[in-house]
């Protein structure tokens, strides 16, 4: 394809330029005769039909741009003919021609595509000879090429349609598959939240072309098919936990019919009914409300009677406290009398015999009442074994290495706790502080002990 941007200069004052317009390609057709001479070989003016050896170069004028046609070069030139390389040497014939073609080619295109369900690779296809066919730059090429790319750019929509409902058609049967099969799921929350999921993902899915109604209805279908076993379900449950219910108020009722003696029993009997109502499963709002309420009742029963005979026992635990503060104040005056006489010491020991046939003043006191006891007929007892002043004074100097020892001791541990807290002021770990913190706070513990023991001792000499 040969192109000026301008016409050749023929250095020919008498060349004749002629134009004419080619209605097919919607171009005008540009003819240069130049060259003509006369018998004495003077430049004269062309014409068609005298012999004068003038030459013709023909053009078609497209976007400022002229385009050789045909070049019949003048007889001073030597009279060769050049043709356009795609033309050929008949190039107006094998314009139109091209034009008739890519016309015909728009048509069929568009024929196939009158039908909504046409074959959009058929439409490419014949869209692609379209390609094929040169482009002469013509007003009708560039029009020609124009309603080609809106054809192509239909069909390609079409085709991404397409695509696009075919694509949603089996999204949307795959979800429909996936909801009929959750008829029979292992758990029902799990799967509720799960057909939940594949509603939002049914409504972000594009539609299905002709289908989508219909799948739509199906889908619609195995969702309540579920939901309705879901119902048939949770209906048989209900009716198994109210069973499960009211068999555990049945055996609250049991246990708590009788006055027994052993509260403590029947409480964690109860506490044990309460983990299996715990776990027994709801029977609905208002059967649980009502069942629970029947549970309660007995519950509450038991706990008020035990309550108010426990005020009995508190008044009888009352005395026998008081009786055995008695003794205690006895004990500690023996103690503090030095009376380490045979009637002091046997009446010593018939405060034990006493104290036994008393009884328990109940949990909260029993072991603290014993211990101080113990504490006052110690003393009674270590001080009738001092007062011996042999052994006396060996149980002084016992007890007073005794308190030595732990005295030094008690240095020992401060010192390392000394340590131990300049450890703590250059440990960044909190994990280490950790572990350092509860090495102190044991060697705390040891002083206060070690301080108790030589309190004691000091207080016993």
């Amino acid at each position: 394809m040969t192109t000026y941007s301008s016409l050749p200069d023929f250095n020919d004052a008498n060349a004749v330029t002629r134009e004419k317009m080619h209605y097919p390609s919607g171009s005008r057709i540009v003819e240069v005769l130049y060259g003509a001479k006369d018998a004495e070989g003077n430049s004269v003016a062309p014409a068609s039909d005298a012999e004068d050896g003038h030459g013709v170069f023909m053009a078609i004028k497209t976007d400022n741009e002229y385009r050789l046609l045909s070049w019949k070069h003048s007889a001073a030139e030597g009279g060769a003919v050049e043709y356009d390389d795609v033309l050929g040497e008949d190039p107006l014939t094998l314009l139109e021609e091209n034009i008739k073609k890519k016309d015909a080619i728009l048509d069929e295109a568009r024929e196939l595509m009158k039908n909504n369900d046409y074959d959009n690779d058929a439409v490419e296809a014949v869209l692609a000879k379209f390609a094929e066919l040169p482009d002469h730059k013509t007003p009708k090429d560039q029009d020609l090429a124009s309603r080609c790319s809106s054809i192509s750019g239909r069909n390609k929509a079409d085709k991404e349609k397409k695509e696009s409902v075919k694509k949603n058609s089996e999204a949307k049967k795959a979800l429909i598959d996936e909801a009929k099969g959750m008829s029979e799921p292992a758990d029902w929350d799990k799967a509720t939240d799960r057909m939940k999921e594949l509603m939002e993902l049914w409504k972000k899915t594009g539609r299905a072309g002709a289908d989508n109604d219909a799948l739509w209805e199906e889908f619609h279908a195995a969702q309540q098919a579920f939901y309705d076993k879901k119902h048939e379900f949770f209906e048989a449950a209900r009716a198994e936990h109210i069973k499960i219910k009211e068999d555990i108020i049945s055996r609250a009722a049991e246990l708590t019919k009788e006055a027994a003696s052993d509260f403590e029993s029947i409480h964690q009997g109860l506490e044990a009914l309460l983990e299996e109502w715990k776990k027994s499963g709801t029977a609905g709002h208002a059967e649980d409300e009502r069942l629970w309420q029947g549970f309660q009742q007995i519950r509450n029963e038991f706990y008020a009677k035990r309550n108010e005979l426990r005020k009995e026992r508190d008044v009888e635990y009352n005395a026998r406290r008081d009786a055995k503060k008695d003794l205690i104040e006895e004990a500690k005056k023996y103690a503090e009398s030095g009376d380490y006489s045979r009637t002091a010491a046997d009446r010593m020991k018939a405060i034990n015999e006493e104290w036994k046939k008393i009884g328990s003043a109940g949990k909260r006191f029993e072991e603290t009442l014993w211990k101080q006891l113990r504490e006052a007929q110690d003393a009674f007892w270590n001080g009738k074994r001092s007062s011996d002043s042999a052994r006396h004074e060996q149980w002084l100097e016992n007890t007073r290495g005794a308190i030595e020892r732990r005295k030094q001791r008690i240095e020992n541990i401060n010192a390392n706790i000394t340590k131990l807290k300049d450890r703590l002021e250059t440990t960044a770990s909190d994990e280490k502080r950790q572990q350092i913190e509860g090495w102190i706070a044991e060697n705390e513990e040891q002083i206060k002990t070690l301080q108790e023991e030589i309190e004691r001792m000091e207080k016993d000499m």
